[in-house]
């Protein structure tokens, strides 16, 4: 991850953003807290749905990522139409 995706995911607290790791996975999370301190810099997230409404969270599916982990951030899709 980059300076600039590190500053846009701190300052986009509450917001959706897709995350890619370096585990390969892409998430679509909201992002809940970022830790950018200690041993251990990571990013509390809940995994979201698009809906036609907006972005539901998904029951049980709250993540807490390093840092170190997550290889890009990029803005959301565009929302599905109604």
């Amino acid at each position: 991850m980059t300076e600039a995706e590190l500053a846009f995911l701190k300052s986009n607290l509450d917001q959706v953003v897709v995350l890619e790791t370096a585990q390969g996975e892409r998430l679509l999370v909201q992002i809940i807290i970022v830790v950018d301190e200690g041993e251990t810099p990571d990013l509390f997230c809940v995994e979201v749905d698009a809906t036609e409404t907006g972005y539901k969270p998904r029951q049980e599916a709250t993540h807490s990522i390093l840092l170190s982990d997550i290889v890009s951030v990029q803005p959301p899709p565009p929302l599905p139409l109604p």
